[in-house]
């Protein structure tokens, strides 16, 4: 029982661009020769003691509440759009006109099928 060779799948995926970091030594030496100040890192987080502990950065939050709520907002700006969709402008009103066709005058004459019909 052989294996039968397959054709690779092409993919329509690209490749992400990659850049090189600088080395961390390299980046302190720059620091401390320049006397830069250390402009990049993550954002403070403490807050002082009487302030308490951000509700966003507690590990014994409840972050279903916090969910709750931006999925609250975020079903009513679709309820929103919704509704915006189903009312009409009055420039886009549209107008009913009646078509009056008088079937005697009409010029065509009744087929085999729906004269035998009268």
């Amino acid at each position: 029982m052989g294996y039968k060779y397959r054709k690779p799948i092409k993919s329509s995926l690209t490749s992400v661009e990659t850049v090189e970091g600088e080395p961390i030594e390299h980046k302190i030496e720059r620091i401390v020769s320049n006397k830069e100040p250390i402009s990049d890192g993550a954002p403070e987080i403490f807050t002082e003691r009487k302030e308490g502990v951000k509700s966003a950065y507690n590990i014994r939050t409840d972050r279903w509440e916090i969910a709750s709520e931006a999925m609250s907002k975020v079903e009513g700006s679709i309820q929103a759009k919704r509704d915006a969709k189903g009312k009409i402008s009055k420039k886009d009103e549209s107008k009913v006109i009646e078509l009056k066709v008088d079937k005697k005058d009409s010029g065509a004459k009744p087929t085999e099928g729906t004269s035998k019909a009268e």
